[in-house]
This record gives structure tokens, sequence and C-alpha cells, in this order.
């Protein structure tokens, strides 16, 4: 069998998920497990309703839902012409419309916003989105069952960030859907969502449907996993920022792990874990091109180069960099212990880090309250914020070992006002962070110094159209 997952521009509107349907009925012969995310922008409009309610204004939050049911009632009205079957995604909308009205009037009351009761908002995008691809593959002839994931996607209750529970996910799958698959019956489920063992809906993150589809992929001890996007698979760099950028043919699980921490946004970082563990590989593929050949990701390659080969490029555009001194000599394991107490205290992560005896420096997202990290950090140091940031990290193979790498990027970037540099805390990257302001010059000086050559023709395809 396969996971095939299917992003939210993929099935943005009728003509995009009639695409979705014709891809699965071309692969029914490998089994697929469909996995949906909601339709574009849906979460966003949720996540919307659900604010708007918050500051008591639910009236204008009806209206964001009424407009999404409205979307998903026109994509029915083009996909689905059985009458019993457009009778029962009606009910199922209605049902889930009323659901959400309730919610909104709830909080409206309470004026209280929980993590818990966002998810719960937020887990009805994919619920829309998969009714209508279920119906779909049974109205071309297909046979398909709709599974909700409360059944099978249990995870502990960190609402937003909710990790899933293994081995209930196992058991409850094989039970559940393992059937489906030896009848040849196609199961659609939702990406992004789970559910606690008490029931209540958690989210994995935003952007996590992919993380959904490695979970089942393991879980099922799946052939292969297959992200079905709107880009043609990995990319030398992100092609809004770079001309000219190249396809990436194949990339193991620790260099495209890297790239997504970094800032590229083709993977949800965790997709890559659930997947390393069983050596499952995953492509990457567009639902735009099928006929293409997309990017494969596997367990490290082990080819054996001499030479460093740089893969891809990834960055983010708003980062703060903190560096942290003490105000008089103590132990430097006391300190580091401090210092990193607190940004796991108030869950933050520090991207890349440096250290010298008595200093460290490191970068957290730029949408973190540095202000209150400040006044925690304080505590054990004098600390300095550096605003406006933003980081580049090149990734590929071999890096470290590289004599000539960071000559190559200190020349490329002989202009550009460089805060932080990390190589060696791993093999297969390179961060520079630098002022925010000369981002994008540097994204195209780096691509031009690593990717200009035709070299490697068997790491890369040809440059995109």
């Amino acid at each position: 069998m396969i996971v095939m997952k299917f992003g939210g521009t993929s099935n943005k509107d009728a003509e995009a998920m009639s695409n979705v349907i014709r891809i699965v009925s071309e692969h029914r012969a490998e089994a697929p497990f469909v996995v949906i995310s909601a339709i574009a922008n849906a979460t966003n409009e949720l996540e919307h309703a659900a604010r708007n309610a918050a500051t008591g204004d639910g009236a204008s939050s009806v209206h964001i839902l009424d407009a999404l049911l409205r979307r998903h009632q026109e994509i029915a009205r083009v996909l689905i012409h059985d009458s019993t079957r457009a009778s029962e995604v009606r009910a199922a909308f209605d049902g889930y419309l009323s659901e959400l009205k309730t919610l909104v009037q709830g909080v409206s009351i309470l004026r209280e916003l929980t993590a818990r009761t966002m998810d719960a908002f937020c887990s009805y995008g994919e619920r829309f989105s998969s009714r209508l691809i279920a119906a779909g593959l049974q109205e071309a002839g297909l046979r398909a069952a709709w599974i909700d994931a409360k059944e099978f996607m249990v995870t502990d209750a960190n609402f937003g960030r909710a990790m899933p529970v293994m081995e209930v996910v196992r058991e409850r799958l094989e039970r559940i859907a393992r059937p489906l698959i030896g009848s040849g019956t196609i199961p659609v489920t939702q990406g992004f969502i789970g559910v606690t063992e008490t029931g209540a809906y958690t989210t994995m993150g935003r952007e996590s449907s992919d993380f959904s589809a490695s979970i089942i992929g393991a879980a099922m001890d799946a052939q292969r996993v297959q992200i079905w996007t709107d880009v043609d698979g990995m990319l030398t760099a992100d092609p809004r920022m770079v001309p000219d950028v190249r396809k990436v043919k194949c990339i193991s699980f620790e260099e495209a792990f890297e790239l997504s921490y970094f800032g590229a946004k083709v993977l949800h970082p965790n997709t890559m874990l659930p997947l390393l563990e069983k050596n499952i590989p995953l492509e990457i593929r567009n639902s735009r091109r099928k006929e293409g050949t997309g990017t494969r990701i596997e367990r490290s390659l082990g080819d054996g180069r001499a030479e460093a080969v740089v893969k891809s490029i990834a960055f983010a555009p708003e980062v703060t960099l903190i560096t942290v001194r003490p105000r008089k000599r103590i132990n430097q394991y006391l300190f580091w212990e401090g210092a990193f107490s607190v940004l796991s205290r108030c869950g933050v992560e520090a991207r890349s880090a440096t250290t010298s005896e008595y200093r460290m420096a490191f970068t957290v997202d730029g949408r973190v309250d540095a202000e209150h990290l400040r006044v925690e950090l304080e505590q054990f140091g004098e600390v300095e914020l550096i605003g406006e940031q933003g980081s580049i990290c090149l990734v590929g193979s071999g890096l470290r070992q590289s004599a000539g790498i960071l000559n190559r990027v200190f020349n490329a970037l002989s202009d550009a006002r460089i805060s932080l540099v990390a190589l060696g805390g791993s093999d297969l990257s390179v961060t520079v962070v630098l002022d925010r302001r000369q981002l994008a010059g540097s994204l195209k000086a780096l691509h031009k110094e690593f990717f200009q050559s035709g070299r490697n023709s068997d790491v890369f395809d040809v440059p995109l159209n």
C-alpha cells in the first residue's frame, strides 16, 4: 500500500479536487490510503472566526463560517451528482456548521479562546474537504470510505502541537483501515488533526498534514508516502526569491529535516521522523504536473562523494539574535544550564547557536516575545537583542569536512553584515545570520555560487521553466 497526501492548493476548488480524484484513480492498483488537507485558506478562516468570537463578535464569526460552507457546497454541487450521496454530504456539512456555531456561541459568551477550543475550530477544515474527496472518489466509481481521524489518530493533549501515541495509532489502524485496504477500498481521512484519549480534537501544528501522512505510513508499513503539492519537489531555493532554481532528484531524510527546520516550507519538519525509523521512502510530487518525477527522500544515500554537495538553500526572513553574557564569572556549565532552562520554560526553540567561554549567542523565531525572554534571561547575565535579522541555511552532504565551503560562503556574501555563523553542529548544514534587508540579495548570491554550473546532473534536474 501507499499513502497519498494532498495539500490545500491541490484541493482548493472543484477542478483541483477532480484532478486529485484522477491521480488517486491512477494509483488504485497500489492500494492507496488518502490523507486530505483543508481547502486553501480554510484553516485561516476558521481561526479568524474563532478569534472574532473571543471578542464577542459572534455575528462576524457566523458570517465567515457561512461563507466557508458555501465554498464547500459549490464544490459538492460540481463533483457529486448522485442524489443519495449528495444528500449525505449536505447532512454532514450541516452538522459541522451547527457544531461550529455552538462553539462560536460558547466562546462569545465567555470571551475566552483556549488552545483546546482553537483546535476544535480548526479541525473542521479537514473534515469538510475529506468528505468531498471520499464522495468524489465514489462518484468516479471507486470503492472509497471516509474515516474520521478521531477513530485512530490518538495524540497527547499538547493542543496546537500534539504528538501521536504511535502504539495506539498502529493498533487502531490495523483494526479499522487494514480490512478496508484488504477489500480493495480506498480509505480517505484527514491530515493535521487528532484526538486525545478523552475525545478532544487536537492539531499537530500548522501545515502538519504531511506529518499525519508519515504517521499513517509508518503505522501501516507502507511501501512509500507521497506528498502531492503545488511544486515539482524539493528545489535548490525558493523560486519566489531566486530565479533559475533546480529540482533536487533525491535527498536524504536528514537533509530534508534540516531544510524544513531552517525554513523550507515544502514539508513539515516532523514528517521525516516516523518514516526514517521504518526506512519508508517519501516522494514530493506536483499535483498540477503529475507526470513529473518529483523528489525522492530516503535514508542517507551513502554515495561516497569526495566533495561536499550543497543540495538546497533554506531561509527564515524574521529571526532575532540574542546574546547573553554573565555579569560575573560563574561556572560556565551553570551559566549555560540557566540560560537554556529559560528557553525550555518559555517553550522557545533556539535555532542556530554559538558559544564562547562566557558568552552565548542564539537565534529565535522573530515572532517570539523577545522582550519577555530578555527579562527572564537577565537573571543569568547581560542580554542583547538584535532584531531585523534573517537566516540562510545551506544544506547538503559532507559540508563539515569541506575545506572550502566557508570561503565560498564568505566570498558570495562579501558585502553582507553577518551577525552569526554556525558550522559543525551538523555535517549537513551551514547557517548564516545577517541583516534581513540583505536577505534577498544574499540568497541570489549564494545560489549563483553553488548552483550556477551544470555539474551534478545526477543530483539536480535542469532548471525549471
